[in-house]
C-alpha cells in the first residue's frame, strides 16, 4: 500500500540488521522466537513446510511497513495455520515472519481496525531490523520494548493515531511480565515513546488527508435496516470546506491536503501529480466517512473500508476502485459475509455469519 512518508532510522544499523550476512548459529546460541502475545514456543513443528508460499495480503502489509523506511523485504513471510499468533524467527538460516491468518483477522475484527494487525507485523519486523533474531541470545524483555517502540514509530509514519498504534497490545498484552515479555503498561509506554519520537521529528496535520473521482462500489445487498449498522467515525466538514470548492488546505498536487468537490463531498489525504495517491479518507456531504484506505492513480486500491449509505460496510482489498481480494461485507442487520471478491462481487467459497455469530447453512 503506498505510503509517502519517510522516517529517519540509523541507516548503518538498519542496513546491517536487514542486509548483513546471517550469523551462523552455534550450539551455544539460543534460537530467537518472538510470539507477539508472549512465550518462546515456536511454529517449527506445527509448520514444518518452510517452503510454503506466503499470501499476497501479508506481503503487501509487510511492504507497506517497510516502504517508509526505504527498505525492501529481505525475509520470508509465511502463513502457518493453527499457531494463533505472529512470529519473528530464524529457521535453518532463513529469517521469517510467520503468522496465522485467522489470528490476524480475528484481532482486526475484535479491535474493529486493521491497525492492530499492522502494528503486530511492524513489531515482528522490528525484531529483524534490530538484529534480535540473529544475536544468539534468545527472547528478552528489552528486545520486546525495542520492537514495540519501532512499531510505534512506524505506525505514526503510516498515519495511525497514538490510540491506533497501541490498540493491538492493549487487546493482547499480558498484565504481568514474563521471562521474555514485559507487562502491558511497559509495552504501551514503549509504543507511545516511538510514536511521540516520530511526531517530534515529523509533525503531521492529521485532519489533512483528496476525494476519489471514480464510482463507489455497489452494495452486494440492499438492506435499509440501520439499527445494527457498523459504527463509523463522523467528522463534520469544516466551515472552510462548506464555503469553498477545490483544494482548501495543504498540498493537493504533490503532498497532503484536503479537496472539496462541488457535491460537497471531500477527500483528505495524499496526492501525487494532482491525483489521490496514498492514504486518504473520503467524506459524504454530511461529514460522515465514506471510505478510508488507500488509493493508486485516483482509484481505491489495496486495503480500505467503504461505508454505504444503507448502513452496510465492506472492509478488505480493493483494485481499480472495487473490491478485489479477501474482504468482509458487513450488513446493517448484523450479518457478515467473509469471502474473496472479484470485480466487486463475492466468489464461491465465502462464509456467511448471522448477526448472532452462527454460520448460515
Amino acid at each position: 500500500m503506498p505510503v509517502k512518508t519517510a522516517l529517519s532510522l540509523p541507516t548503518i544499523l538498519v542496513s546491517m540488521a536487514l542486509f548483513g550476512p546471517l550469523m551462523a548459529q552455534t550450539p551455544a546460541q539460543e534460537t530467537f522466537i518472538c510470539k507477539y502475545t508472549g512465550g518462546n514456543s515456536g511454529p517449527q513443528v506445527i509448520c514444518a513446510n518452510t517452503n510454503a508460499p506466503s499470501t499476497g495480503h501479508a506481503e503487501r502489509v509487510v511492504d507497506r511497513i517497510l516502504k517508509p523506511i526505504g527498505l525492501v523485504r529481505n525475509f520470508k513471510v509465511m502463513e502457518c495455520a493453527n499457531t494463533d499468533n505472529c512470529f519473528a524467527t530464524v529457521v535453518k538460516g532463513q529469517r521469517f515472519i510467520i503468522y496465522d491468518a485467522a489470528f490476524m483477522q480475528g484481532i482486526e475484527e475484535e479491535t474493529e481496525t486493521d491497525w492492530s494487525a499492522i502494528s503486530i507485523m511492524a513489531h515482528e519486523i522490528g525484531h529483524h531490523l534490530q538484529g534480535h533474531t540473529i544475536d544468539g541470545r534468545g527472547g528478552q524483555p528489552l528486545k520486546e520494548i525495542e520492537a514495540d517502540k519501532f512499531s510505534g514509530f512506524v505506525l505514526h509514519q503510516l498515519g495511525a493515531s497514538l490510540d491506533e498504534a497501541t490498540v493491538a497490545v492493549r487487546a493482547l498484552g499480558d498484565e504481568h511480565a514474563t521471562s521474555t515479555h514485559p507487562a502491558k503498561p511497559a509495552r504501551i509506554e514503549a509504543i507511545r515513546k516511538g510514536w511521540l519520537e516520530a511526531e517530534a521529528m515529523y509533525p503531521k496535520n492529521r485532519t489533512a488527508v483528496k476525494t476519489p473521482t471514480a464510482m463507489a462500489p455497489k452494495p452486494i445487498a440492499t438492506n435499509t435496516n440501520t439499527t445494527a449498522a457498523p459504527s463509523r467515525p463522523v467528522v463534520a466538514p469544516t466551515s472552510t470546506a462548506r464555503a469553498t470548492v477545490g483544494c482548501v488546505s495543504g498540498d493537493c498536487q504533490d503532498g497532503t491536503g484536503t479537496f472539496v468537490y462541488p457535491t460537497r463531498e471531500r477527500y483528505a489525504g495524499e496526492f501525487e501529480e494532482g491525483d489521490k495517491h496514498g492514504e486518504g479518507v473520503e467524506y459524504y456531504a454530511d461529514g460522515k466517512v465514506k471510505y478510508k484506505g488507500n488509493f493508486r492513480d485516483n482509484l481505491r486500491s489495496d486495503y480500505g473500508v467503504y461505508f454505504f449509505l444503507n448502513g452496510d460496510k465492506y472492509a478488505g482489498w480493493f483494485q481499480k476502485n472495487v473490491p478485489n481480494g479477501k474482504g468482509t461485507y458487513y450488513f446493517a442487520d448484523g450479518g457478515r459475509l467473509v469471502a474473496t471478491f472479484k470485480n466487486g462481487q463475492p466468489i464461491a467459497g465465502g462464509v456467511f455469519y448471522n448477526a448472532d455469530g452462527t454460520k448460515a447453512e
